[in-house]
């Protein structure tokens, strides 16, 4: 299909894992947090929560890095915040099951990414941790579900990783062509 123009900061959207040790500026984080509040949601019921955990600040950093799988801590320890993602089970206004939480949720981290990178910092969403740990931990109420974890911070040198970790950052990203992802019909490509 040829070299498609998308919006540069989608483009250039990257999820590093080395991270510098430089602090992460507060008017930066609400300017992210701000353009995260206004992301769509079913009913306008913005079911996504956030805990931010500043390195520097100490124990909200150290109680989600502590939820990470091993293989996330080797090189999160070096992110200068840490965010665990959250979503409310069910709508306020009626108590029903809010079966459109993680598309919301992932809505609203979509808008922090994109005006993450427009801040020059970059992020690495994490599946990878015990909810269960993390509950504990955040003493989260049974109303939220961790969903995950975020690094963000200032991209860092890559030497500062493991070689393993190296060798993966060095392979390009692949995505899958249009053609197998955007249908008229199941496995009739939308785009020919």
């Amino acid at each position: 299909m040829g070299n498609i123009k998308i919006h540069e900061l989608i483009e250039n959207r990257w999820s590093p894992r080395a991270y510098q040790t430089k602090d992460v500026e507060n008017e930066k984080l609400q300017r992210i947090f701000e353009a995260s509040r206004r992301a769509p949601s079913a009913m306008n019921e913005q079911p996504w929560r956030y805990i931010v955990g500043v390195k520097k600040d100490g124990q909200v950093w150290r109680s989600i890095a502590n939820s990470l799988n091993e293989s996330n801590q080797i090189w999160a320890q070096h992110a200068p915040v840490l965010i665990l993602t959250l979503a409310k089970k069910h709508y306020t206004r009626n108590g029903a099951e809010n079966s459109s939480r993680y598309y919301d949720l992932g809505q609203s981290v979509a808008y922090l990414s994109i005006q993450a990178t427009n801040e020059g910092l970059f992020l690495h969403q994490m599946g990878g941790f015990s909810q269960e740990k993390a509950i504990e931990n955040l003493q989260i109420p049974e109303e939220f579900e961790p969903v995950t974890v975020i690094a963000l911070g200032y991209k860092g040198d890559l030497n500062s990783l493991p070689p393993n970790l190296q060798e993966r950052e060095k392979q390009m990203v692949n995505r899958m062509p249009l053609n197998q992802l955007v249908f008229s019909e199941w496995e009739n490509s939308f785009f020919v």
